[in-house]
């Protein structure tokens, strides 16, 4: 029925929350309804509102936000329902429909700071290390979490005032919100830092952004009514694409997934999907798929998704990071790059041989107790398969020595974090104690070179050493170069030069390495432990400089 043929003025009862948000949304739907229906708004409230000092994600069941308002509309209490799409459950009651879906609001996400928090060259996200941030979203915390695990996610419920006056009185260094909400309330944000989140590496929730109106399946004529004066037919679209993505991943409000449409012929459709799904173990990453229709690019990027490996997709999406070394070096590194995007080259430049060594039980069973036996590589751990553990202290440098290790039946008592030097300023040594060093027959490391300097008593067991692949091959296109060891620097020198390679970044993993390049005429771009924080070092460093390379276009 069109405006000129309705002979009078429609009475609505439009059933809302009572929120700030839900009733502007509410008060927006009636203006502009008006003046061909006269509407009152009857507010609800839902166990979301209700149940605000816990987690949504502790709250057993579903529609924490739209149950209550649903069972009005079934019992005739009101006439239409205004939800924020994204709070709608993937099941419907089977009387109840979407009547209309109105244009829709900004779908990203904002990062407001308290300036004492606030640091300009944080990598992802301008916040100082182990910043608290507030959010009660599983979606936000996992984004939150994989481009930043030093930050502290702390939770947080209420309204978007409450949310925010929270964070002015200090419970928060940030927190993460919805632009449309912020937008519609007009709040003030004075005396915060306001900062719009990329969706290609924020992704928000399906349907974010978007309204709901929904109404009984039987209001034939009402329905007509509501999609004449409300409806856009390409937000229903995207959204519908959206929430597929959704419910195919076999989740509902809880489940850490972003999906968001964007553009329109070719429609690009840009995901997120948290770890351990869909099978334990499985690294949290991004995806990307462009198609001719949303529903395709829903699809494609569902099955990067699902596929489990890396997607070459999200903050590194695009950049291509070398890692010169050993088939096995820095897998952990290795692994976090591809995690953020990063297409990461293995550059084969060394291997292990390993040497006959004397008999390495009885080296390790002459240690007493007072002694220490340190290994500073996986290699080198790998060599005490098949050994009894001394009664010696174990240490080992970085996570993946003392992975290698435990692997061989070691129990390890110290784990150094930040380097071989670190780890031996700290190692406590009585007087006439040895420290026996399993290492690669060309070593002397920063280890060695600190031990010898405090005069304590080192024993060298070398148990394999490097030799240079010939003709290692390089990437020629490689946006950062990652040096693991002096012998893989000494082994590619000469054919970087050769092929005459540019990286945008250089970095050396250790002392020793940086040395190594600059023996060689290799720019230095920045030195790191290869144990620290599992790379994060490595990382902040290469986001911060493709960050300013970008503002410098």
């Amino acid at each position: 029925m069109s405006r000129n043929q309705r002979p009078m003025k429609m009475k609505l009862r439009i059933g809302t929350r009572g929120s700030d948000l839900a009733l502007w949304q509410a008060r927006y739907v009636a203006s502009t309804l008006a003046p061909e229906a006269e509407c009152e708004l009857v507010i609800l409230k839902t166990r979301g509102d209700i149940i605000d000092h816990v987690s949504l994600v502790e709250v057993e069941g579903k529609a924490f936000f739209t149950a209550e308002l649903e069972e009005a509309l079934v019992e005739k209490r009101v006439d239409l329902a205004v939800h924020s799409h994204k709070d709608l459950p993937s099941e419907m009651r089977p009387e109840l429909t979407i009547a209309a879906i109105p244009p829709r609001a900004a779908m990203h996400e904002r990062l407001l700071v308290r300036r004492e928090s606030l640091e300009k060259d944080g990598a992802f996200l301008p916040l100082r290390h182990g910043a608290n941030v507030g959010t009660s979203s599983p979606r936000r915390q996992e984004q939150l979490e994989t481009l930043r695990p030093d930050l502290k996610i702390t939770q947080l419920r209420g309204n978007v005032p409450t949310r925010v006056n929270k964070l002015r009185d200090g419970k928060y260094d940030a927190i993460v919100l919805a632009s449309a909400g912020l937008d519609r309330l007009a709040l003030d944000l004075s005396g915060l830092v306001d900062i719009a989140l990329p969706v290609e590496w924020f992704v928000p929730a399906p349907a974010q952004g978007a309204l709901a109106i929904q109404t009984r399946k039987a209001d034939v004529e009402l329905i007509a009514f509501l999609k004449e004066m409300l409806h856009d037919d390409s937000v229903e679209r995207a959204v519908a694409a959206e929430r597929e993505l959704l419910i195919r991943s076999g989740g509902g409000c809880s489940l850490p997934l972003g999906a968001s449409l964007v553009g329109a012929g070719p429609f690009t459709a840009l995901a997120f999907l948290g770890k351990d799904r869909p099978t334990r173990g499985t690294p949290a990453r991004w995806a990307r798929a462009a198609a001719d229709t949303p529903e395709h690019a829903s699809e494609l990027a569902l099955a990067k998704l699902m596929d489990g490996h890396a997607t070459r997709h999200g903050p590194f999406g695009g950049k291509s990071v070398s890692l010169c070394g050993s088939a096995e070096s820095n897998v952990d590194l290795a692994n976090r790059l591809e995690g953020l995007g990063a297409t990461v080259v293995r550059e084969l430049a060394i291997e292990f041989v390993d040497l006959p060594t004397p008999d390495l039980a009885r080296t390790f069973a002459a240690l007493g107790e007072r002694d220490t036996v340190v290994f500073t590589s996986a290699h080198a751990a790998a060599r005490a398969q098949g050994n009894p553990r001394p009664k010696a202290r174990v240490a080992a440098v970085g996570r993946a020595t003392a992975s290698a290790l435990e692997h061989a039946g070691w129990r390890v008592d110290v784990v150094g974090e930040q380097g071989a030097a670190a780890l031996a300023r700290s190692l406590e040594v009585d007087g006439g104690a040895r420290v026996c060093f399993p290492c690669a027959e060309e070593t002397v490391g920063e280890l060695e070179r600190e031990l010898v300097a405090r005069g304590v008593r080192l024993e060298r067991v070398p148990v394999y050493r490097t030799k240079p692949v010939d003709s290692p091959a390089l990437d020629p296109n490689a946006d950062v170069r990652i040096y693991t060891s002096p012998s893989a620097v000494r082994a590619v020198a000469a054919a970087e030069k050769a092929l005459g390679t540019n990286p945008r970044l250089r970095l050396a993993l250790g002392e020793s390495a940086a040395s190594a390049m600059q023996a060689a005429g290799l720019e230095v771009d920045g030195v790191f432990h290869p144990s620290s924080d599992d790379g994060e070092g490595v990382v902040h460093r290469i986001a911060r400089t493709f960050c300013r390379l970008e503002n410098q276009r």
